[in-house]
């Protein structure tokens, strides 16, 4: 049961509390210290400002802030209408995605990285990433944070959520080195990512093939602890058949899709059956590596000629350890042979595919390719192998409205409760058949998303929101 407000000393109270130290918490907490509210933010984890984290690279400890890539929200800017990015997100989703919420992100998203960039001064490299990537930004989010103000209790861990008689959030109960704390607050923002470390949440809300057939890259120690508080009121979770899995190598956590974007639409994706199972000219990161959880083996190879590698030189140059992830060989069957598969079957595939992008037919194949058909005939051929899905945390989660309030069963506020990050839900995909395959198409790289760009936009509007609810509850108690 939701605990009780009990009598705490006034050092643990404030107007808002935010529970989570990453993008969503510290944007969340600059933004309702701007708009006049005291706050305070609490985290489970040691200060990322202190930890030494690597991005992307399985295990170890950091929030999603911290193993992100650190892209993206450097870019973003507005280069069609509202609209017809909202109408991207729905074809993607399945018109399953929330309108109101996409609306919501895509009105102001641009806005906000310029805010990013420009007002709060975080630094970016020549590639429009955040200097030091995700351990980086992390790292800027705390100084800017304590620089404004902010107190923060890293090593603190939010247990549940705490009421008044009425059913209003006031406070989270917490454990940290001095035992359990009452923190009272006139409004709480929960920032505490995702589920992706808790193998039991996984395979309820997105099933045992997700959960036993990626390897983790996103935190493990985002276990859903907010989830739980909040469902415990009775809040509402929707989409979660939809998560954020990357193609990634079997080394770095690096993949295609990110470090050689240019090439690998031009060659094909084959299972270890020797099958294309999905469009590679319009797939993206997540849509490859979904569709790869659902393969023989939960493994795929990239194939792709000498033609291809050279004309992108310098995205070939730069991807890491290419001599361990990348095969090379003069023949087809030499190639098969390196992967493990069989000649005839692999030298089908590539055959057949040839055949109908010489007969201008490559879009009408069972498993069409709409973009990019080029033969692969010039050999050495290459195979990036394997290519496998890396899971950095779920799309779907808690449901909010566009002021960032956390809904119940009924769809109502839950009085005081804010939600942002990847704790929320945002994006919808799901498995479908293309000839004779099981693919995957999902709506997270629909037009202006990613992960950090979500969390910066419904921080921005959780920390406000809340704000603003602290002060109407403060202006009613002093009345």
């Amino acid at each position: 049961m939701p605990g009780r407000l009990k009598r705490t000393a006034d050092q643990n109270a404030s107007d808002v509390l935010v529970v989570g130290a990453g993008m969503a918490g510290l944007i969340a907490a600059v933004e309702a210290k701007a708009a006049g509210a005291t706050v305070l933010v609490i985290d489970k984890l040691k200060s990322m400002a202190e930890e030494k984290v690597r991005p992307i690279l399985p295990g170890g400890p950091g929030n999603d802030t911290a193993r992100a890539g650190g892209g993206g929200i450097a870019r973003f800017e507005n280069t069609a209408s509202v609209e017809e990015m909202l109408q991207k997100h729905m074809d993607q989703s399945w018109g399953r995605a929330d309108p109101a919420i996409v609306r919501a992100y895509l009105e102001r998203v641009a806005a906000d990285c310029r805010w990013l960039r420009d007002d709060l001064k975080l630094p970016y490299n020549k590639r429009n990433r955040t200097v030091g990537l995700g351990p980086g930004l992390a790292r800027f989010l705390v100084r800017e944070a304590a620089r404004r103000g902010v107190p923060m209790r890293f090593e603190t861990k939010a247990l549940k959520l705490l009421t008044d008689d009425a059913g209003k959030v006031v406070g989270v109960q917490a454990r940290g080195a001095e035992g359990k704390v009452d923190y009272r607050a006139g409004s709480v923002v929960l920032a505490t990512g995702g589920f992706q470390g808790n193998q039991e949440m996984l395979v309820k809300y997105v099933g045992p093939e997700i959960a036993y057939g990626t390897t983790l890259t996103g935190c493990p120690t985002n276990t859903g602890d907010g989830h739980l508080m909040a469902m415990a009121l009775g809040a509402q979770m929707i989409n979660l058949s939809a998560c954020h899995i990357r193609t990634m190598d079997a080394i770095n956590a690096w993949g295609p899709s990110r470090e050689i974007e240019n090439i690998y639409p031009r060659g094909i994706y084959l299972n270890m059956e020797c099958q294309r199972f999905l469009d590679e000219g319009t797939a993206d990161s997540d849509m490859i590596a979904n569709a790869i959880v659902l393969q023989p083996g939960h493994k795929a190879m990239l194939i792709f000629d000498e033609t291809a590698r050279a004309a992108f030189p310098e995205e070939w140059k730069r991807y890491q350890d290419k001599e361990k992830t990348i095969l090379h060989a003069r023949s087809l069957d030499d190639l098969a042979a390196k992967i493990g598969v069989d000649a005839f079957y692999f030298g089908h595939a590539v055959s057949s595919f040839n055949n109908a992008v010489a007969e201008g037919r490559a879009h009408l194949l069972p498993v069409p390719k709409t973009k990019f058909a080029v033969k692969i005939e010039d050999p050495p051929y290459y195979a990036f192998y394997p290519v496998l899905p890396g899971l950095n945390h779920p799309l779907g989660g808690l449901k909010i409205n566009p002021q960032c309030q956390i809904l119940d069963m009924d769809n109502q506020p839950i009085p005081g409760l804010y939600g942002a990050g990847t704790i929320v839900n945002w994006a919808f995909g799901m498995p479908f058949k293309l000839g004779n395959a099981t693919s995957y198409k999902g709506s997270y790289h629909a037009a202006m998303s990613s992960g950090l760009a979500a969390a910066l936009t419904f921080g921005r509007i959780a920390g406000h929101e809340a704000a603003a609810e602290a002060a109407k509850k403060s202006a009613v108690g002093s009345s």
